[in-house]
């Protein structure tokens, strides 16, 4: 795991080290860079040294004759076999690295050597013959990649601020991105909120060719259903027999590793094949004093039951300290991209801890997604209630008397986001930022439905929804940037692309989340590996109530005497009428997504004003 960062198409190579340099914090263990002879390409690596620790493993690393030039970030889990592979081919290697595999798998099979590789990955590779850079992010998203292509100019990074401080220009905010942001907590799909900056997205490449600017995009995989599973014991047995393999693959490293543990069914998963694999394994838990939702009590029987040597490590509530600039900013400096999620504090403390011990940690992510745990899968069912309120709601809204969104619902859509993230009304938005009413008069409820906005959808379908939106711009990317903030590398069996397509192939009933709790089939997987209480305990998710991390009334006074109200971006008006309801309404929520807004704004946009 580390941080790469690259720009094709600019001679001049001044400050682009201090550019790279801004993404130490991912890669603490060493620094490499390379400026190709004609200053066509400068490719730059911060190593967190996991597999190979010798000085063999440094990057950006280069073939034989240095023709091509990778920088890498994520971890290949079959680069054994494929080096194999390469070997019998007549490659000859000179370290023990997953990277080296890319490498000469590139020089051996092109540009569809990301059909072969199995892992989380995202990584560059100039080809200095073809004069051609070719990007790639793996199958799901776990790594991020984002880039800014400008005229015949492209550059690419693990995180924006790399990007950011490469460029010439003022950063400019994408207005559309920022509304997104406040309507779902987070920004999804490729674009972002600086303008111009864009993610590549999941099982994608890019490729450009330098000399005639041509760029080139490609998916590689796409999320897809294996041959139909229809029987139970099948089912079980096939993703046992998966997720013992896929937790195996991803122990191997060359610095000590330990398991997420929060006491949830994913992670206690994950945990009991990792402790089947190594018996001495440590597992890691994160307490709040005095917070009454804690799961320490589940974390300790399962650990018990596995035998893992069990961390219990405690946070005083008054180390986040949020209203607080200072202390703040330690751990905002970390996210660039503004993300209302509160398990983005928890997290950030967890990884701080755990890098004390270990440099590799196993997390349960995706397990609800892909098996059906969330609560919203059960709560948005078209029940036939459901179906005569949101049919009225429209005949409302037909003649001028509706409720606005999210007061009122008018299809099965508007209820999945009133579910997953209440959110602003659009006269709210309006109120608040006046500037923005061309934006907001053409902004959707949530994550665009398209033409099926009004059909009534399966389950599955907001599987897939969550699985190409909330997972890997949320979840992900909050887990990336907390662990990362610190060089911990997290891994996550359960997003295997090979397992993604074994839920795809299951049949309804074993994902039904009305079903035994939820997450059925991991339930019955569970029985015969973790203890009965783990197993029949609902989900609780790794989260942290807001007003333990800041009240009210601090976050209105950072808000009153922010950057956003300065700049005019917020209004003052609109703002003193609307914070002076939230203490009487159940604004908490929203006023924590005008928080999270403000405090990216005032470290990140310093041009906010200029960008409004």
């Amino acid at each position: 795991m580390c941080a790469i960062f690259g720009v094709v198409g600019r001679s001049d190579h001044r400050g682009l080290r201090e550019a790279a340099l801004t993404l130490r914090h991912r890669g603490p263990d060493g620094f490499g860079d390379y400026s190709s002879p004609d200053r066509l390409a400068y490719l730059a690596h911060c190593r967190l040294a996991i597999i190979d620790l010798s000085d063999a493993g440094r990057q950006p690393m280069a073939n034989a004759d240095g023709s091509i030039q990778l920088t890498f970030n994520g971890e290949i889990y079959n680069f054994q076999e494929l080096r194999a592979q390469l070997i019998a081919a007549g490659h000859r290697f000179v370290s023990n690295t997953d990277s080296e595999v890319i490498v000469h798998g590139y020089a051996q099979w092109g540009e569809r050597v990301v059909e072969r590789l199995r892992g989380m990955f995202a990584f560059a590779i100039w080809d200095s013959v073809r004069q051609r850079l070719f990007l790639a992010r793996d199958h799901l998203g776990i790594k991020p990649l984002y880039y800014r292509l400008r005229g015949g100019e492209l550059h690419f990074a693990s995180e924006p601020k790399a990007i950011l401080r490469a460029s010439t220009n003022v950063p400019t905010i994408d207005v559309d991105s920022c509304l997104q942001f406040l309507r779902l907590g987070y920004t999804h799909g490729p674009r972002t909120v600086y303008e111009g900056i864009e993610r590549l997205p999941p099982g994608s490449t890019l490729s450009l060719d330098a000399a005639t600017g041509v760029v080139e995009r490609r998916v590689f995989w796409r999320a897809e259903a294996a041959a139909p599973i229809q029987s139970e014991q099948v089912a079980t047995e096939t993703l046992q027999a998966l997720l013992a393999a896929t937790v195996r693959e991803q122990m191997i490293s060359d610095v000590k590793l330990g398991v997420f543990l929060s006491g949830g069914i994913d992670s206690s998963l994950v945990a009991a094949f990792a402790a089947q694999a190594r018996p001495d394994i440590d597992s890691y838990f994160v307490d709040v004093l005095g917070w009454e939702g804690s799961e320490r009590g589940d974390a300790a029987t399962a650990a018990q039951h596995l035998r893992t040597r069990h961390h219990v490590r405690e946070i005083d509530g008054s180390q986040f300290r949020l209203a607080d600039p200072d202390q703040a900013g330690r751990i905002f400096a970390t996210f660039d991209e503004p993300m209302s999620d509160a398990a983005i504090i928890p997290n950030w403390h967890l990884a701080a801890l755990m890098k004390r011990d270990v440099g590799v940690a196993l997390s349960g992510d995706g397990g609800d997604e892909l098996f059906g745990g969330y609560a919203w899968y059960r709560q948005v069912q078209a029940t036939p209630r459901r179906r005569v309120a949101w049919r009225t709601e429209r005949l409302r809204r037909s003649i001028g008397l509706g409720r606005e969104w999210p007061q009122g619902c008018a299809s099965q859509h508007e209820y999945y986001h009133l579910l997953q993230c209440p959110s602003f009304t659009r006269s709210e938005l309006n109120q608040l930022f006046p500037a923005w009413r061309k934006w907001i008069d053409t902004l959707g409820t949530g994550v665009d439905p398209g033409a099926s906005d009004l059909a009534e959808h399966d389950q599955r379908y907001w599987q897939n929804l969550d699985f190409r939106t909330f997972l890997v711009d949320n979840n992900l990317a909050r887990m990336d940037r907390a662990s990362m903030a610190h060089g911990l590398e997290v891994r996550v069996p359960l997003l295997d692309h090979r397992v993604a397509e074994l839920s795809m192939s299951l049949p309804a009933a074993l994902i039904d989340a009305s079903r035994d709790g939820g997450k059925p089939l991991l339930r019955r997987l569970a029985q015969s590996l973790l203890p009965s209480a783990v197993v029949a305990k609902r989900k609780q998710g790794f989260s942290f109530p807001v007003d333990r991390l800041i009240s009210m009334p601090e976050m209105s006074r950072a808000i009153s005497s922010g950057v956003l109200l300065r700049s005019g971006v917020i209004d003052r008006a609109g703002w003193e009428s609307w914070s002076a309801q939230a203490p009487r309404s159940n604004r908490q929520a929203q006023l924590w997504q005008l928080f999270i807004f403000e405090t990216w704004a005032s470290r990140w946009m310093p041009g906010v004003a200029r960008a409004a």
